[in-house]
């Protein structure tokens, strides 16, 4: 993903991991990681090419290839699915179903997707905006604690880096 195009404005907010989602019964249920080879072993349930929480790049560049991929464009289809027993999951949001989350870790660390805020340049509220985007740093991230995920504080969200 990249920062959005002109003339909108952009800052880059940090990075959330993709998560693998198994369901209580699952052998791997009761782990907290997984690695990309093993994932690759496994039916996976992936959101749409569209959607930039995928792993086809990570596969790609670690020589991997799928089993089998079914896709949907709706997390909690995909959370929904993997519930069912009907493969992994791979989404950015938070377990629901009773599904256990498993951090990916790749060749390269942990799988995760950048995210950025963006709106019209010439949006009426803009100078609201700025301080609404300046304020995301005093909100705890739900994967603070993931290495290579989304991280708070100011470093996080310099005001400079709007374009």
């Amino acid at each position: 993903m990249r920062p959005a195009p002109a003339p909108l404005e952009s800052t880059f907010l940090g990075r959330a991991p993709v998560i693998a989602q198994v369901p209580a019964g699952h052998p791997w249920s009761r782990r907290t990681t997984i690695t990309l080879a093993e994932l690759a072993t496994e039916p996976l349930i992936l959101m749409t090419r569209a959607n930039v929480a995928r792993l086809d790049e990570a596969v790609s560049r670690a020589g991997l290839a799928f089993a089998a991929v079914s896709e949907t464009g709706s997390s909690p289809f995909a959370q929904a699915l993997a519930a069912a027993g009907r493969g992994v999951c791979l989404v950015t949001d938070h377990a629901r179903f009773g599904l256990s989350e498993l951090i990916v870790h790749t060749p390269d660390g942990p799988l995760t997707v950048p995210l950025y805020a963006g709106w019209d340049a010439s949006h009426y509220a803009r100078s609201a905006i700025h301080t609404l985007v300046d304020g995301l740093h005093l909100l705890r991230p739900p994967y603070a604690t993931v290495p290579g995920a989304v991280t708070a504080g100011a470093a996080t969200l310099p005001t400079a880096r709007y374009q």
